[in-house]
């Protein structure tokens, strides 16, 4: 599923009308299904706009997912307040899963239970806890950046998780959302920790988890495609699934040299995740560059202020395409030839060719007829343990697993210990 969001108040009806009709087949609200919009005062529920998204998808044959039940930020003006950790995990966050869970029905492809709970400063190691500890937002602390410590555990996560999976239809992936994720990283290393706390101790089976990773990237700072790979591989022996779920790209400038960079990155991002076997919702947050949220000079979307799509939207069709008849994976084109040696599909053209009427398509920014061969620097020492890495393209961490495990190649980018 290829998305973007949509609120009702949007400007731009008739573009959002056709791209929605013709590009896009998925449906997030951008705020309309946020607690402030939600739940204006405490117990009462008012999912207007929300359903209104949902109806918008449903009337252009698009399907929908749930964004978010529980965020530190956008919250009604009744939360935080002096709410007790009690009464916060053992009602208000219940009651408002419940309610938006519930009300909004079984024909939701994912939620996103819990959004941006991981902090930034985080390090490789910590705890579950400390990975949220070290977001310094509330409800860890009594509000933001305040230091007063509320809840000391993750039992605000569980409440929402545990809820979650009784009112959502058993069809409805949960997902824990954040940015800044992808990489082999100590943020993206904490979100598999919270994973395996929320499925430890709220008791989610992994088959209903999965992880949003946000993806508000930009030209020059962005996870390499062995990466989002790798991690979606990882989910993917757990059981859960990948999503991307808010990609947009940053440029310094609208310059073509940078939206075909723009376009590579987009279209390495859309093969992890249509060439991995978990991940089956794609989502670009804002449909053009005058609606984006980082502003119409960044121009980090799929289609320019006049609606014109650019680079980075024929370059999505032609991966679509690509994957539709059964290419193999390209190399990873936004690292350039250092990263795989490129050349073109047997039987296939360097020319360009003309979109059609309905949907966006051209040749591939870059192509290449299989993926990069594996391999794997050696270590200097040491063992992996039980589900953790240790091969794959590019990798220099340890070959030999703990007993009794051994290491099992999963893709060209990534072995594991099992």
């Amino acid at each position: 599923m290829l998305g973007s969001t949509y609120d009702t108040y949007d400007s731009n009806a008739s573009f959002l009308s056709n791209v929605f009709s013709t590009y896009f087949n998925h449906v997030v609200a951008e705020n309309g299904c946020k607690w402030d919009a939600t739940e204006p005062s405490r117990g009462t529920s008012d999912l207007t706009e929300c359903k209104a998204v949902q109806s918008f998808a449903s009337s252009n044959g698009a399907s929908f997912r749930g964004h978010n039940t529980f965020w530190h930020s956008q919250t009604p003006s009744w939360l935080p307040g002096s709410i007790s950790a009690s009464d916060l995990v053992n009602n208000v966050i219940p009651q408002h899963v419940q309610q938006e869970i519930q009300g909004m029905g079984s024909s939701v492809t994912s939620w996103d239970v819990v959004n941006e709970v991981v902090g930034d400063g985080v390090s490789n190691g910590m705890s579950a806890l400390q990975c949220v500890q070290n977001k310094k937002a509330w409800p860890t602390q009594t509000s933001d950046n305040s230091n007063t410590a509320l809840v000391a555990d993750l039992s605000f996560i569980h409440a929402a998780f545990s809820t979650a999976l009784k009112y959502a239809d058993s069809n409805t992936r949960l997902a824990i959302n954040d940015y800044n994720t992808g990489a082999q990283d100590a943020k993206t290393a904490c979100i598999f920790a919270v994973l395996a706390d929320i499925n430890a101790n709220a008791g989610i089976p992994y088959n209903r988890l999965a992880v949003g990773f946000q993806s508000h990237i930009s030209s020059t700072n962005f996870a390499s495609k062995a990466a989002l790979v790798a991690n979606f591989a990882k989910l993917a022996s757990l059981g859960a699934d990948a999503l991307i779920t808010e990609l947009d790209i940053a440029l310094p400038s609208a310059t073509s040299g940078n939206e075909r960079l723009q376009a590579a990155i987009w279209g390495d991002y859309l093969d992890a995740c249509l060439y991995a076997s978990n991940c089956h919702e794609f989502i670009n947050w804002d449909p053009r560059d005058d609606m984006s949220w980082l502003g119409t000079n960044e121009a980090g979307t799929l289609f320019d202020s006049n609606g014109n799509p650019k680079p980075a939207a024929y370059e999505v069709a032609a991966r679509l395409q690509r994957y539709a008849a059964g290419e193999p994976m390209l190399c990873a084109t936004a690292l350039g030839t250092g990263q795989c040696m490129a050349s073109a599909p047997a039987g296939s053209s360097t020319g360009g060719s003309a979109p059609s009427s309905s949907a966006p398509s051209s040749t591939p920014v870059s192509t290449s007829s299989a993926p990069p061969t594996t391999t794997t620097t050696p270590s200097t020492g040491g063992t992996a343990a039980h589900w953790g890495q240790c091969g794959g393209q590019g990798w220099t961490g340890p070959t030999v697993c703990a007993a009794p495990y051994t290491c099992q190649v999963s893709n060209p980018y990534y072995s594991q210990c099992l």
